[in-house]
């Protein structure tokens, strides 16, 4: 299915502390790790006795254990010594995006204010806004700062500055999230041909577009390909920043981002995803990396709490029951609800994963339509839709699909009265994005409305002058 069970840059990366995790488990249960030997061992003597029985113990030998090597560096730098930019990226490195908003945005009235708006400052930290935008679910708002600097900067600089290839780079990422995936996968393809072209092969900003390019890979169902050039980036930032660089690490979760999506992209997905043997592997690879990133950054930080999100994402298509994925999901967001908030955007990936997991509870291959699993999947599927409302971001490919879901599971029951509400919100939504609206979607909302008007009279009334009225209506 992937590169992760067979070697892949993930395995890679924590390959280390794979043995010693499994020579960890063999001392737990066995008490020691046998010694094959071809020749008989005299025991050992009986340890003397001891008069005083409270000895301490002699402390275990810390110079075989090999160290593990600190994260180094931050996924967000500074623009400047300016104590504000610093600030500014403090709070993006802890996903704290509303302050990091208020923070640049009064650096940016400054800039605007004393440089202009055509200044290489000024249009620098309006690029962080489309940024932290986009980061915290503004996808319209990213999308009108973005633009903002792209033409700025491809007037005053040039086409090929770093700066406006970036933003030219981060319009593609936004064109993917707003539903328009072809568009932003050739936006980002070309920005990262001109980006290798003038600073090259391995700059943080040409790596950065690989990330993107690899997401739009994945959205137009080249999946192989994303999760491909995914891997290919976590090599070159382990060869330019080390194996032990913060964005290495948080490169090797966009890959698994790619995979877990994957497992989910459709039924049949989801039953490869459930029978495979290779899936096994998919999820101690998570779990191992899952346990290095809490004992590394601590279980509050956002890489941490992001690894154990996927880890209760892949457990969700790869295990039979919920038991296990609602574990790890509820302690993911409880960590989230009180270290990043209700409304973050990594909180909220962990509501849907709990709506999917009571969806597709019972059945290895696809949603299963009952009454306890809508019920059960309901009030997170609404806290998301209530959130992405609030965001006005209806019209991007998740929220669509949680509309369909819940549209297509009401219909499976035949309240078509529920079923014609989500359609309806779904047909609205594309409508709104200027995103064709599906056949499928049409004709279901054409069978739901038939149906409620059909019933219509049925409910108005009982008995015989219901049957009377509707005959009437005839």
């Amino acid at each position: 299915m992937c590169k992760v069970g067979t070697r892949g840059a993930m395995y890679k990366l924590i390959k280390g502390n794979i043995k010693q995790i499994a020579d960890q488990l063999l001392v737990t249960e066995q008490g020691y790790i046998p010694q094959p030997s071809p020749s008989a061992r005299v025991g050992p003597p009986l340890p003397p006795r001891h008069t005083n029985s409270s000895a301490p113990y002699p402390p275990p030998s810390i110079a075989s254990q090999p160290a593990t090597k600190p994260v180094i560096g931050t996924l967000y730098s500074p623009f400047d010594n300016d104590p504000r930019s610093i600030e500014a990226a403090e709070h993006k490195n802890n996903w704290r995006w509303d302050d990091a908003r208020r923070v640049e945005y009064s650096i940016f009235q400054e800039h605007l204010r004393t440089l202009g708006a055509d200044h290489h400052s000024t249009l620098q930290v309006g690029y962080n806004l489309a940024e932290i935008d986009l980061e915290s679910g503004y996808i319209g708002k990213a999308a009108e700062w973005c633009q903002w600097v792209s033409n700025n900067s491809q007037r005053v600089l040039d086409k090929r500055h770093p700066l406006a290839m970036r933003a030219e780079s981060l319009m593609g990422e936004i064109l993917v999230s707003q539903g328009k995936q072809q568009e932003g996968e050739s936006v980002c393809a070309n920005v990262l041909a001109r980006q290798q072209m003038a600073i090259g092969e391995d700059d943080i900003d040409t790596l950065e577009t690989r990330r993107r390019l690899a997401n739009a890979y994945s959205s137009v169902e080249r999946r192989e390909e994303g999760i491909a050039t995914a891997e290919k980036r976590t090599e070159a930032l382990k060869r330019l920043l080390g194996e032990n660089h913060i964005k290495t690490y948080a490169s090797v979760l966009d890959t698994i981002d790619l995979i877990v999506a994957k497992l989910s992209s459709n039924n049949t997905e989801m039953a490869i995803a459930r029978f495979h043997t290779g899936s096994g592997d998919i999820v101690n690879v998570v779990l191992e990396a899952s346990q290095e990133l809490n004992n590394l950054l601590g279980p509050r930080h956002p890489l941490s709490i992001r690894s154990l999100r996927q880890l209760g994402a892949c457990q969700i298509f790869t295990s039979g029951g919920i038991t296990e994925p609602s574990e790890t999901l509820r302690r993911a967001l409880a960590t989230a609800e009180e270290y990043l908030g209700p409304d973050n955007t990594e909180t909220i990936q962990i509501v849907v994963y709990m709506g999917l997991m009571y969806a597709k509870q019972s059945n290895p291959y696809s949603y299963m339509v009952s009454q306890q699993n809508l019920e059960l999947a309901l009030p997170w599927f609404r806290r998301y839709l209530d959130w992405a409302r609030s965001r006005d971001i209806l019209s991007s490919p998740d929220p669509q699909a949680v509309l369909g879901m819940l549209a297509n599971m009401y219909m499976a029951k035949r309240d078509y009265q529920q079923a014609q509400n989500y359609y309806e919100q779904l047909v609205n939504a594309c409508q709104k994005g200027n995103i064709p609206v599906s056949p499928d979607v049409q004709n279901m909302l054409q069978l739901c409305r038939m149906n409620t008007r059909l019933m219509s009279p049925y409910r108005s009334s009982s008995g015989f002058e219901s049957l009377l009225s509707s005959f009437k209506r005839l």
